[in-house]
């Protein structure tokens, strides 16, 4: 049996059904409405939503000034506005429980490249991996996250009330460069763990297949032109009953 450790919940801007017609599956998935769970006499679902629609707003607000403001720094009008819809930009709630080595074993495939121990022998709550596009990430006072800077990796402070912005790997390659991305992973720290992080993803047709800067042809670009099949493929490693092969059609 595998133990569960990880307790996640997320939404996206949707709330009501979509009935326009879209390019494929894929698409009407990136754009499904929230479902909401109901109150019970110890749970108010309605404060619940609530605080859950004000945080995606606020994140919202704040990552499309971040992409405005990257914009203009790396001389990019191309920059936000690749991020116009964001289909698939999504807020989680999750919560990490005490794990050992052997509730780690059989959680990734032998062959996925990730390990579920530190250098020195500590547990890992996530392994060392760089995100994808344009994360915020709120951690309260829970610490255990680590980043590589220098070859080396470091502790990164958890301040109370405030967010960490970090740029993945297809903004590094997007930008030529200018973006650097962050490799980090999470140490276990044996006792429940909160974080909340947000992904801003550029829109479902955005063109992935030339860099937004200068206009020469990217690596991904070779195998998808847009940004929603490209995000698909990479959604199915960790949702694969609910986008998969069959899913462009």
């Amino acid at each position: 049996a595998v133990v569960s450790t990880q307790s996640t919940g997320n939404i996206g801007q949707y709330e009501a059904v979509d009935t326009k017609e879209r390019s494929c599956k894929a698409e009407k998935i990136a754009r499904e409405p929230n479902v909401w769970p109901e109150s019970t006499p110890s749970f108010d679902g309605a404060r619940f939503k609530a605080v859950m629609r004000r945080g995606f707003d606020i994140r919202m607000r704040v990552s499309r000034m971040i992409v405005d403001a990257l914009g203009r720094i790396i001389n990019s009008e191309a920059f936000p506005r690749m991020f116009g819809e964001s289909e698939f930009t999504s807020f989680y709630l999750k919560k990490y429980t005490e794990r050992n080595a052997e509730d780690n074993i059989g959680i990734y495939a032998e062959d996925s490249g990730y390990t579920m121990v530190a250098e020195d022998g500590r547990d890992l709550s996530i392994p060392e991996h760089i995100d994808t596009t344009v994360t915020l990430l709120t951690t309260y006072n829970n610490g255990g996250l680590q980043a590589v800077y220098k070859g080396e990796w470091h502790d990164v402070p958890s301040l109370l009330g405030s967010i960490l912005m970090m740029s993945g790997s297809l903004m590094h390659e997007l930008t030529d460069g200018q973006l650097p991305p962050l490799r980090h992973r999470v140490i276990d720290i044996k006792r429940d763990r909160f974080s909340l992080p947000f992904f801003l993803n550029p829109s479902f047709h955005s063109d992935i297949s030339k860099t937004w800067t200068s206009g020469k042809e990217t690596e991904t670009g070779r195998s998808f032109k847009t940004f929603g099949p490209w995000q698909v493929t990479q959604l199915h490693r960790d949702e694969p009953l609910l986008l998969n092969s069959t899913s462009l059609f």
